[in-house]
């Protein structure tokens, strides 16, 4: 029986079956044989013995003949049967080994829909899922990279300056270098919330929560901001609007639009936030009287690391492209409509619950 699992596939089906159909013939072959020779002895035959007698080497070798033609054709058929059940799922292994030595972008001939081309259709599935994933992981490098650069070309400049006696240090130039070490430890940050939200197992926890609670909470954080800049704020909040949201990536949401307006705003200058109900939705509105954006850079904001040729905010290219990828993950939308030097407003639309 060892040795039965041991061989190939197609031999393990063969045999078998094979088995299988030679025991069900000698099974018939036998009832054959008893049954045609019990009626033989019903019958009043002179020299009975005799007629008997070849009657059952008749049907014996008529039994033996069969059972060898039989025999050979069952070995036939049921190695060309085991083969065609085989192939497919000989594909379906070459494909899985593959995948395994890199290969991408397979495809499978087999589409028979039945358990074999299911398997198939899982496979093509995960072949599509590790591409997305490579794809998403290429990206990330790309991104890492692209956003490191600049603040360590700063700091090595900063510091080969102060090597070389170029410049003295002083509490102005070390406040610099501690700039682009902030950029730096908000970029990873960034990055690493970037990578959570792209891979497919990440997932929102909502629950039901007061709107405007959570817009003034995202005000206060950047409250010194507004502060410094002397911006004034008008907020006008529905206050009995619930929503079945994730507290924490709203925050985050709220925090990199109003912190990007503050960014865009001059001294002096005004940001408006409101908060309605539309529907089974809710809305919020966040306006800006700041430099505005031409229209490259309002098609292309939320791409990944773009930048505004005029762009004022010294942001890592992401921030919004975090916000836009988790208003989807709660089933809503972000647009922007700006214009030079008129201001800038962000529409969030979400849905009420789930």
């Amino acid at each position: 029986m060892k040795r039965l699992w041991k061989m190939k596939f197609n031999l393990k089906v063969a045999f078998i079956i094979a088995i299988f159909t030679l025991i069900m013939l000698l099974i018939i072959t036998c009832i054959l044989l008893y049954k045609g020779h019990e009626h033989l002895m019903m019958l009043h035959i002179t020299d009975s013995q005799e007629v008997i007698h070849h009657f059952d080497m008749a049907l014996r070798e008529t039994a033996l003949w069969s059972i060898a033609l039989l025999l050979i054709v069952i070995l036939i058929s049921s190695f060309l049967i085991a083969r065609a059940l085989a192939r497919p799922i000989q594909e379906m292994n070459n494909f899985a080994l593959l995948l395994v030595n890199g290969k991408r972008n397979l495809r499978i001939n087999y589409t028979i829909d039945d358990q074999i081309g299911q398997l198939g259709q899982s496979l093509l599935k995960l072949d599509e899922t590790l591409r997305t994933y490579e794809l998403r992981r290429k990206e990330m490098t790309q991104d890492l990279a692209h956003e490191i650069r600049n603040p360590l070309a700063s700091i090595k400049s900063y510091l080969s300056a102060f090597e070389d006696g170029v410049w003295t240090i002083t509490p102005e130039r070390l406040q610099g270098c501690l700039e682009e070490i902030d950029r730096l430890i908000i970029l990873v940050g960034e990055l690493d919330t970037l990578n959570d939200i792209n891979s497919p197992t990440f997932k929102i926890v909502k629950k039901e929560l007061p709107i405007a609670k959570l817009v003034e909470k995202s005000v206060i954080s950047i409250a010194s901001e507004l502060l410094e800049k002397e911006i004034q704020l008008e907020l006008d909040l529905d206050q009995t609007i619930n929503a079945s949201i994730d507290e924490l990536r709203l925050s985050q949401i709220l925090h990199n639009i109003i912190k990007n307006a503050v960014s865009h705003v001059q001294r002096e200058g005004t940001i408006i936030i409101k908060l309605y109900r539309s529907q089974s939705y809710f809305k919020i509105l966040i306006n800006d009287n700041g430099v505005g954006m031409d229209l490259e850079t309002r098609k292309k904001l939320f791409d990944r690391n773009y930048r505004g040729r005029e762009n004022h905010y010294a942001g890592s290219g992401i921030g919004l492209t975090i916000t836009k990828k988790l208003v989807e993950a709660h089933g809503g939308t972000i647009s922007v409509k700006s214009h030079k030097n008129e201001g800038t407003s962000f529409y969030i639309k979400m849905p009420l619950s789930t």
